[in-house]
């Protein structure tokens, strides 16, 4: 309100009311006449749309009409109801493709009858037509065939009027059968759709179709009756127009005509319009006037707003470089003078605190940009600070550690001690450092190399502690790698030459234990003996098979195939066993989805042949192991999974499985190369290989390997994604 008592307020509200009295006398001048003649203009087009469309449907009915009447004088239709020996094939594919020519032509149902109205033919009914009777000799209508007369009448079906023609088929002078359709009328919506107001058909009995409210429906089918009469209505917000259908259908007794309705706001919409457009103009009128009183007004108030905008300004963005600098000498000008003053001592204190600020953000860039964990906690032991790279290192957010002392969320009990013990030597003297185990919030204990460092104020008062973190999980898992790597290179060295070294005496011992059982002469003992040096050596011999596949390393031909297709492989080798072993082998249903896969098949059925007979082997008679696959790393990748029920394995068996020769199974019963060789396919496919197994419960052992196509590139990181 305070606006409008300055000048420029004032001046802006007397034009403003000029210009709404103006407006408000043009709305006025809109009178009851100029309605009136709109409503007469509109009930004339209405008028003119009903007439065409009257005549377009008398038109489309007569059309199908005079079809009806040349296809029962078509000599190849008198034929066929004539001639049942004749008809052979030909009649049945003309009248599955035979349809009425016009509007909704393609949906009238066809039939060829005989003189007793029974069915010979028909063209090819929709679904919801397919109820329909084979035979048409018990209608009403079906004496004035027999008499020779075309019929057409209408028919309720399934809450559908549908309008029947008839035409007998007459031959030497007599009606030998008939042509019938059946056409269903609500086609006629397509008026609706097309000229955007509702159509219905009126017959003496009713609405034929759509929906007329009871009272419109009693005022229309008075103004039918009355000749004379303008046939409109308006009637709770709906205009009703009546057009009777006079021609054609007039003349084969049917007494219909089509309702037209139309909201009453169509009518009134152009007037909306019209006051809009005035209301408009008005608007339009108020804004010119403001313009130029603004202009005008502007000059007179040009040193306040001066002033005002640089306040402003310096409220808004913090610029206190801006002056008015306003050369009045009334008391405007030595307040403007005043302030500048005030903005140039502002200015000088504002620069020192930057220089603060920027010391400040340059450590706070510093903080989060390391890739170590920061953070730095009051003397209370709570965190103040807390960068990115520990929230990703320990999975908890500044807001969720600072309730509770860093001590109680992050150490755990048996290390407070010690991190205790290195707070209090920071605190006597410089950083200190030590490898210790922070609990995270999803991935247990994390190593960390944790570095202690005092923080104090400009008078040397403590403020609190800073905590550095670096990560030291990917540095033990390199670590390990390489001892393994070594461990596997040097093992492979020597596996490779003990097996070369076995291989020729094997051989010498198996040629000499199958020659000496061909003998016909060894006695029985002889030949026990034999043939138990035969199966050692042989066992040998697979052994030492065993051995070299470990130790080489091939590059494998890959090709494509199917999980289903590599399940029902492996499954044909294991069948047996498992049978024998009362043991319930189990392939689930595999799921649409799932790609397939671009692999070594020999090696990857290898590996799953060691995994399937570890699960039976661990598996007592009556338990199950189940075999499934499903797509993962949206259908890059594909995880094949075997469960069993058997014992399951305890942690510390658990830790050394994967490692060559290691085996629970008694001796000569197993080589402890099967999981071991398992990893190395699957890693060489560029996979991945879990267990989950507690003593027990069981075993899960789950395999991932990419799908074919998936790009190479993204391997490693959906692999280490998905473990």
């Amino acid at each position: 309100m305070s606006f409008f008592r300055s000048l420029q307020g004032k001046i802006l509200l007397f034009f403003f009311l000029i210009d709404v009295a103006t407006v408000g006398a043009l709305i006025v001048t809109v009178s009851d006449h100029s309605r009136d003649a709109l409503e007469e203009e509109i009930e004339h087009q209405l008028r003119m749309t009903a007439s065409v469309a009257s005549r377009d449907i008398e038109e489309q009915l007569e059309l199908k009409w005079s079809f009806m009447q040349s296809l029962a004088e078509n000599t190849f239709m008198v034929n066929s109801v004539i001639d049942s020996m004749g008809r052979g094939d030909y009649l049945e594919p003309f009248m599955q493709k035979l349809q009425l020519p016009g509007v909704a032509g393609e949906e009238t149902n066809v039939w060829l009858v005989d003189f007793a109205g029974r069915v010979i033919a028909r063209n090819k009914l929709h679904p919801e037509h397919a109820e329909r009777s084979e035979s048409f000799g018990e209608e009403r209508w079906w004496a004035n065939i027999r008499e020779g007369k075309p019929t057409m009448a209408s028919t309720q079906r399934q809450g559908h009027t549908h309008l029947l023609f008839a035409f007998p088929v007459i031959y030497l002078g007599q009606p030998e059968g008939a042509v019938v359709a059946e056409l269903d009328i609500a086609h006629l919506r397509e008026y609706s759709e097309r000229g955007g107001f509702g159509v219905s058909v009126l017959s003496r009995q009713g609405p034929l179709n759509g929906v007329i409210p009871p009272e419109a429906l009693r005022q229309l089918e008075a103004l039918r009756d009355r000749p004379g009469v303008s046939p409109a209505l308006l009637l709770d917000d709906t205009f009703y127009l009546v057009e009777p259908l006079a021609g054609f259908s007039r003349q084969n007794g049917l007494d219909w005509s089509l309702v037209f309705s139309v909201p009453a706001e169509k009518i009134t919409l152009p007037l909306r319009n019209l006051r809009q457009r005035m209301i408009g103009t008005g608007a339009l009128m108020a804004a010119l006037l403001a313009v130029v009183v603004i202009w005008g007004t502007g000059r007179l108030t040009h040193p306040l707003e001066r002033i005002e905008g640089t306040m402003r300004r310096i409220v808004d963005g913090g610029d206190l470089h801006q002056r008015i600098q306003l050369k009045s000498q009334d008391e405007l000008g030595s307040i403007a003078r005043t302030f500048d003053q005030m903005l140039e001592r502002l200015e000088h204190r504002t620069a020192e605190l930057e220089r603060s600020r920027d010391k400040v953000s340059l450590l706070a860039h510093i903080t989060s940009a390391s890739p170590n964990g920061i953070a730095m906690l009051d003397l209370q032991g709570h965190a103040r600070v807390w960068n990115q790279a520990s929230e990703r290192i320990f999975g908890w957010s500044l807001e969720q550690i600072a309730d509770s002392p860093f001590l109680a969320r992050l150490v755990p009990a048996g290390a407070r001690d010690a991190v205790s013990e290195l707070i209090t030597r920071a605190s006597a003297g410089g950083p200190v450092e030590s490898e210790v185990s922070l609990l995270s919030r999803e991935a247990g204990l994390v190593p960390v190399q944790l570095l202690v460092t005092r923080m104090a104020d400009a008078a040397g008062q403590p403020m609190g502690y800073v905590f550095i973190m670096r990560d030291q999980r990917e540095v033990k898992r390199l670590r390990e790698s390489l001892v393994h790597s070594e461990k596997m290179a040097a093992m492979g060295t020597l596996v490779a030459g003990l097996s070369h070294e076995l291989n020729n005496p094997l051989g010498i011992i198996l040629g000499f234990a199958q020659g000496l059982e061909r003998r016909a002469t060894l006695d029985e003992g002889t030949r026990a003996a034999v043939a138990s040096i035969e199966r050692q050596a042989q066992r040998c011999a697979s052994l030492v098979r065993a051995l070299l596949d470990f130790s080489r390393k091939k590059v494998p031909v890959r090709e494509h195939i199917s999980v289903s297709a590599l399940f029902g492989r492996v499954g044909e080798l294991v069948t047996g066993q498992a049978r024998r072993s009362d043991i319930r082998l189990e392939i689930l249903p595999l799921a649409e989805e799932v790609p397939e896969l671009e692999v070594s098949v020999q090696e990857i059925e290898t590996a799953l042949l060691n995994l399937i007979t570890n699960a039976l082997d661990a598996t007592p008679s009556g338990g199950s192991v189940t075999i499934s696959a499903r797509a993962v790393a949206q259908g890059h990748g594909v995880e094949l999974v075997v469960t069993d029920t058997g014992s399951g394995m305890p942690e510390e068996v658990l830790q050394r499985a994967f490692d060559p020769f290691f085996t629970t199974k008694p001796v000569g019963q197993g080589t402890g190369l099967g999981l071991s060789i398992t990893r190395n396919i699957v890693e060489a496919h560029g996979g991945a290989i879990d267990v989950k197994t507690a003593p027990g419960v069981g075993t899960t052992v789950k395999l991932w390997l990419p799908a074919a196509g998936a790009p190479p590139q993204a391997h490693r990181m959906e692999a280490t994604a998905w473990k």
